[in-house]
């Protein structure tokens, strides 16, 4: 997903589509991807987590197959679809790592399980790079389906379905309603919700804006590829800082990083700082995608993380709409800056609500090690957070 925005300008060019209509497609494809979390939540509840995995890789690799032999740009708006199936996949895998291991680790797993996307970005770019020159748009999305059917084949053989103790006790019969009353965690999805808009905006819409710049799509490629390494970096670099810093506190950390990197990204005019801002942002954005699940299990009881992460990733669908607004800004104002101007905004009141999220947190005294039996200055040892979550205790 974080790559997908080197093949536009070969769409644009070769259906001679406005820059809306084709910032439109990466939009919807994002959308798609957030959207995922209520599907993906429905085939949870009513299959194993490998079928809804199996599911999702499916679908995506069927979607992009049917849209390559698309003649109009409208026929590509269906990667909606592919960015769902996208979604089911990720929310299968990614919700039994804190089914299976403690807080700590929790952090680390899911750090080493986001170097996947970060090579998925630097794969994706690099074959932009070479297959589009040789084979147009069209035979690479068809090598992308069947890319996606192996990475599934092979993915689904590592999920395990947790043990009852594992995954705790029976959710609440009314998941969403005692989610939406957390207070906490409605902040928390908000403040998604708003970064995320603010972070895919300058992102997804950099190579419309280095083409519009007179940097060419290799280039272009190359920044791509740059992200994917430095992401993979900041991801590890999560792996082992997460284990001593909150989560709540590293996230909020990261948005400013994040916020800081992307006014570099939406100013860049030359090859040189394409590629820095790039670096800068992978490295910075590592925790928005490695600690969303260990931040929930922090604010929600263990056995609502599934149904959290499916409404947490609802505000992030919004993002979708991020370069379809930059790619109308620049068809009136004959720039996207100013659309990048609207994204460093939303950055900014992400940043906002998550401070409010961990000045209440702190407030709350929560320990991140409450699961490991930490004594406290009174010399009192506390519950485990998989008991605290058991009673609602702790939150």
């Amino acid at each position: 997903m974080y790559s997908f925005g080197s093949w536009m300008p070969a769409l644009k060019e070769d259906l001679d589509a406005g820059a809306a209509e084709v910032a439109a497609i990466t939009g919807l494809f994002q959308t798609g991807f957030y959207l995922g979390s209520i599907p993906a939540r429905f085939l949870l509840h009513h299959c194993t987590h490998r079928d809804a995995y199996l599911l999702g890789g499916s679908l995506a690799a069927a979607v992009f197959f049917a849209v390559s032999f698309a003649e109009s740009t409208w026929v590509l708006y269906f990667l909606f679809l592919a960015g769902s199936g996208m979604q089911c996949a990720f929310m299968a895998a990614a919700t039994l790592i804190p089914r299976h291991l403690s807080a700590p680790d929790t952090v680390t797993a899911t750090a080493w399980g986001a170097l996947g996307s970060g090579l998925g970005t630097i794969v994706w770019a690099s074959l932009s790079a070479s297959l589009l020159p040789e084979m147009g748009w069209r035979a690479s999305f068809r090598i992308l389906a069947a890319m996606f059917l192996a990475i599934h084949a092979v993915g689904a053989l590592g999920l395990q379905r947790p043990t009852q103790e594992a995954a705790g006790p029976p959710a609440t019969k009314s998941p969403y309603a005692t989610l939406l009353t957390n207070s906490n965690f409605v902040r928390f999805a908000a403040a998604l919700g708003f970064a995320y808009f603010g972070y895919l905006l300058p992102f997804d819409i950099q190579g419309l804006a280095a083409a519009q710049k007179g940097i060419s799509s290799v280039h272009v490629s190359i920044a791509y590829t740059s992200f994917g390494v430095s992401s993979m970096a900041g991801r590890l670099l999560v792996g082992v800082v997460g284990r001593w810093i909150h989560p709540l506190h590293l996230l909020t950390a990261s948005f400013v990083g994040v916020t800081a990197s992307s006014a570099i990204l939406a100013a860049a005019a030359n090859f040189e700082t394409l590629v820095s801002s790039n670096v800068l942002l992978g490295i910075t954005s590592g925790p928005m995608v490695t600690i969303i699940v260990p931040v929930l299990r922090e604010l929600v009881p263990l056995s609502l993380i599934p149904d959290a992460l499916a409404l947490a990733l609802l505000p992030q669908a919004v993002s979708g709409a991020a370069p379809i607004l930059a790619g109308w800004i620049a068809e009136r104002s004959g720039s996207y800056l100013l659309g990048s101007l609207v994204g460093l905004a939303a950055l900014g009141v992400g940043i906002v609500l998550m401070a409010v999220v961990c000045w209440r947190h702190d407030a709350s005294a929560s320990s991140f090690h409450c699961d490991e039996g930490s004594t406290t200055d009174e010399g009192s040892v506390e519950a485990s957070s998989s008991d605290e979550a058991s009673d609602g205790r702790g939150l």
